[in-house]
């Protein structure tokens, strides 16, 4: 059986979305910066919503887009082990909590793939990518293609 992730990617960064550069500069919610990882979600609906909440102002928000579809075996996706995440996991989760199980897991390289809650919707999954995982070639990403955001996301 096989999953779907989708990432949305900036235009100008589309080039080395594969590469976990992103993450490696800033880290996120589930990495420390200096960890390569992409951070991807399990809905293309749920990654809308994550730029939307990541996209703080009218340049950032206006950006040209491009949208991937990864697809991997299950066999190659690792789950954070319940209990790990606390049970009222949210927004305001300290990162430091999500950032060690991220962490260690790019670490031990288990998998290619983790699924982790989404901080957005926590019944839907987001997934991390381990770009430097020997398996990572084993996902098979689409070309990407171009996707543009309805304004009234936007409203306030």
């Amino acid at each position: 059986m096989t999953d779907s992730a989708w990432r949305i990617e900036k235009a100008r960064h589309a080039p080395n979305t594969r590469t976990g550069a992103g993450a490696r500069l800033v880290g996120g919610r589930w990495t420390s910066p200096g960890r390569p990882a992409i951070y991807c979600a399990g809905h293309l609906s749920l990654a809308i919503l994550e730029v939307i909440v990541h996209a703080p102002d009218p340049a950032t928000r206006s950006a040209a887009r491009v949208r991937f579809r990864i697809q991997f075996d299950r066999t190659l996706v690792e789950r954070v082990p319940d209990g790990a995440v606390p049970a009222d996991f949210s927004p305001r989760t300290p990162y430091a909590i999500t950032r060690r199980i991220g962490d260690e897991w790019l670490r031990h390289r288990h998998a290619p793939v983790l699924s982790v809650p989404s901080a957005i919707v926590p019944l839907e999954p987001n997934y991390l990518l381990n770009p430097e995982h020997p398996k990572f070639e084993d996902l098979f990403w689409d070309d990407g293609d171009g996707i543009t955001l309805d304004d009234r996301l936007w409203a306030t």
